[in-house]
């Protein structure tokens, strides 16, 4: 009975404490202040993430699209787009550091390629290939930015994939109201080359435009039958006419007879257009090549107005299986100057 008495006392006195006025304006100042004071820094911490995870999304796209900006010349400068004529990624870049090459391994896709951030200097130095050119374009994060950068060719479009990670600072006694401490940012940019596109497009309109109609695919197959052979059988060489005849035909010269020495002449079997004189030998005499034709050669040559070079056409004779021609004559004509051809 007390405590239901001592219960409706306490509610009474609370209704007449709340519908009071007394006290009321002190009331609201002790309890206003403090609740504005903690929204203001709660919209300021909320503001400060929000630009902290809007720079984060602003690095990842940066880093994608200057990737992706740059990844059809390594060497080229990432804001200008200014390259240097001597600086590039070779050739054939596009088979290797581009992945091109995978098209014809379907069993076996290419994988992404992919690097971790930060990358350290030394890192950036010595990647090569696709990760290469991922590690450069690294440097442009700040190291307390973690995360990867990925690459993948996908056949018809290429892709440039950046997922950062961050950490930020959190009150100690607020920590406990999130369940992580970290702002993660992801962005994509596809490789494009204008250029290339443009150079594709029109050699592909040029080229069928050009090719369509020119040939029929049963006059293709026809000329891809392999000829009837008409080819005479060489006509053996019994003389020296015929030699020095084979010789004008086959370097298109002339026989010319030159002043060799103020005493003796030259009669040479072909002198082609280019000055250079052709000599036939069937049968020959090594003494008689060596005291009487060599020197006459080598004045021709030493005085270089008509014979620019002498050429020694050796032909093997019906009797023999191949040519007798000492080995010290030959390098003594090669020393001198003179060509030695064999026909055998």
């Amino acid at each position: 009975m007390e405590r239901l008495l001592f219960r409706k006392g306490l509610a009474a006195r609370l209704r007449r404490l709340v519908s009071a006025k007394e006290g009321q304006f002190t009331l609201e100042a002790a309890w206003t202040l403090p609740i504005i004071v903690l929204l203001t820094f709660s919209l300021l911490w909320l503001a400060v993430m929000m630009y902290r995870e809007s720079g984060l999304y602003f690095n990842a796209g940066r880093l994608a699209e200057r990737t992706a900006y740059v990844w059809d010349n390594s060497r080229k400068d990432m804001v200008t787009g200014a390259v240097r004529p001597e600086a590039g990624d070779g050739l054939y870049w596009r088979l290797a550091d581009d992945g091109l090459s995978q098209w014809f391994n379907v069993a076996n896709p290419m994988s992404p390629v992919r690097v971790a951030l930060p990358q350290s200097a030394g890192e950036r130095d010595t990647a090569e290939g696709p990760a290469g050119k991922l590690a450069r374009t690294a440097g442009l994060l700040d190291v307390s930015v973690r995360g990867s950068l990925s690459f993948q060719h996908y056949g018809l479009f290429r892709v440039v994939r950046a997922a950062l990670e961050r950490n930020i600072e959190v009150p100690a006694t607020a920590s406990r109201w999130f369940k992580s401490t970290e702002i993660e940012a992801f962005a994509a940019s596809y490789v494009v080359e204008p250029v290339e596109t443009i150079r594709l497009t029109d050699l592909t309109r040029t080229f069928i435009s050009e090719i369509q109609g020119r040939i029929k695919p049963k006059q293709a197959l026809a000329a891809m039958v392999q000829p009837a052979s008409d080819v005479k059988q060489p006509v053996p060489v019994t003389s020296h006419a015929q030699a020095a005849e084979y010789v004008r035909l086959l370097v298109n010269g002339t026989e010319t007879i030159v002043q060799a020495t103020p005493e003796s002449k030259r009669t040479i079997d072909a002198l082609d257009a280019s000055g250079v004189a052709h000599q036939a030998y069937y049968t020959f005499n090594e003494k008689n090549l060596r005291e009487v034709q060599m020197p006459k050669d080598l004045e021709l040559l030493k005085k270089g107005v008509q014979v620019k070079g002498v050429v020694w056409h050796f032909f093997k004779t019906s009797n023999q299986d191949k040519i007798k021609l000492s080995q010290g004559l030959r390098k003594e004509l090669e020393r001198s100057g003179i060509v030695v051809v064999f026909h055998e």
